[in-house]
């Protein structure tokens, strides 16, 4: 096997193992943060009063739900451009290694508490440690030609989608089990983020063993010379179509994330499901996305542009997300995760290999620090809105929302040139 095909090998099964903790927490995250927020604390409750979330009809839990997002979101936007380029001066390896021990870290401060405040601190360090993903599609980058970047977007994807697979429904299998609950009985520790966090711990390991150094000693040079200086993101929007994919990640993101922070309380509002039920529901979207990344996404690119492919991808999610609140159980809803999972794969991977092509090698970390970025300020806003709106006027204007947000995005991805990829 040539030396770039280990690489992008190892990244890929790197990324699976740490995504499949961040698997584990992200279906029943909001359940878990809003029944500690049914026992506020006295500045919570001061907060619920000045946003009028304490009548009869309001969710306030949902709120707080949002706020665990949006406090991971925030962290990650600061601090996943410096990650990244930091990443093109030292190397892939060491960033990405220490970002997988802060994931660590933050799932095992999530296990051990049952306070807001800390669980809160746990999502920022998690947060702040959080550029895992973008050093690995850097890395990804460096170990393949231009022509490929969609393929190689498409493996990040499919650990994503294997994570959201098998994490998810590990989720509810740890959440029920027998030891779970006497270990949350009687000492108050939440089994799914220990197996999170030995997880990510797992994954940091690999990295030191396995994982090679993606980006050579020229390209460091490069990146550390004088010419080369400046702010990620002011040189990012400097690149003709850049401000255009970046806007357009961030709108994307923005409208999912909404329906991502949202899912659990809807079908939990909709049709009573509790954690074991969200986390199959989530390992059946994870199905459909490995469906797509690890198989469809070569067709999709052989046969369709990257920015057909992205204008694509935003119209089916701009459709699918207002109609998920309107679906009666059992078979329309589940038919509708179908084009939830690809358009969301579609538009996320052409959006990636755009970028990327636009970049030279030696800023390719930067790159991904600041496309993460924007998605991070996406998971920030979204996760607001969409919670927000949820609490106060219930999940169809909720996901109207989204859907309105995914057609602005659809709208800014009109104006790139059809040569942009070139």
């Amino acid at each position: 096997m040539p030396s770039s095909k280990r690489a992008r090998l190892a990244i890929f099964l790197t990324v699976f193992v740490d995504l499949l903790g961040f698997g584990i927490v992200i279906p029943i995250l909001p359940l878990y943060a809003k029944e500690i927020a049914d026992h506020p604390s006295a500045w919570m409750e001061g907060v619920n009063h000045f946003l009028g979330l304490g009548g009869a009809g309001t969710t306030p839990g949902a709120f707080w739900a949002g706020v665990g997002f949006l406090s991971f979101s925030l962290m990650q936007f600061i601090a996943s451009p410096i990650l990244g380029r930091t990443s093109d001066k030292v190397g892939r390896k060491p960033v990405l290694w220490m970002s997988l021990l802060g994931s660590s870290l933050g799932y095992l401060m999530l296990a051990l508490t049952s306070r807001f405040e800390w669980m809160l601190a746990a999502r920022i360090l998690d947060g702040i440690t959080g550029g895992n993903i973008s050093v690995a599609q850097a890395a990804m980058a460096d170990s393949s030609a231009p022509e490929e970047r969609s393929k190689a977007m498409g493996m990040i994807g499919a650990a994503f989608g294997l994570g959201f697979v098998l994490g998810p429904a590990l989720a509810g299998i740890l959440s029920g089990s027998a030891f779970g609950h006497h270990l949350l009985a009687t000492r108050g520790w939440h089994l799914p983020f220990f197996v999170a966090a030995g997880l990510s711990l797992l994954a940091s390991l690999l990295v030191v063993l396995w994982v090679p150094e993606t980006l050579d000693d020229e390209a460091r040079t490069r990146a550390r010379s004088s010419e080369s200086r400046g702010h990620a993101l002011v040189k990012a929007f400097k690149r003709p179509g850049m401000p255009q994919i970046l806007f357009v990640s961030l709108l994307a993101m923005a409208g999912f994330a909404m329906m991502e922070g949202t899912f659990a309380l809807l079908v939990q509002h909709r049709f009573g499901f509790h954690q074991r039920e969200v986390g199959y529901l989530f390992a059946g979207i994870g199905i459909l996305l490995v469906i797509y990344q690890g198989g469809l996404v070569r067709m999709v690119s052989k046969r369709i542009p990257e920015r057909g492919a992205l204008i694509a991808g935003l119209i089916i999610l701009g459709i699918t997300l207002p109609l998920m609140p309107l679906a009666a159980w059992m078979w329309p809803f589940l038919l509708l995760l179908v084009p939830l999972s690809w358009g969301s794969g579609m538009s996320n991977t052409a959006g990636s290999a755009l970028a990327s092509r636009l970049t030279p090698p030696e800023d390719q970390g930067s790159l991904f620090g600041v496309l993460n970025a924007m998605t991070g300020l996406g998971r920030i806003v979204g996760p607001a809105v969409g919670t927000f709106t949820f609490a106060r006027w219930g999940g169809q204007v909720s996901y109207t929302v989204a859907g309105i947000t995914l057609a602005l995005a659809l709208l800014l991805a009109l104006t790139l040139s059809r040569k942009v990829h070139a």
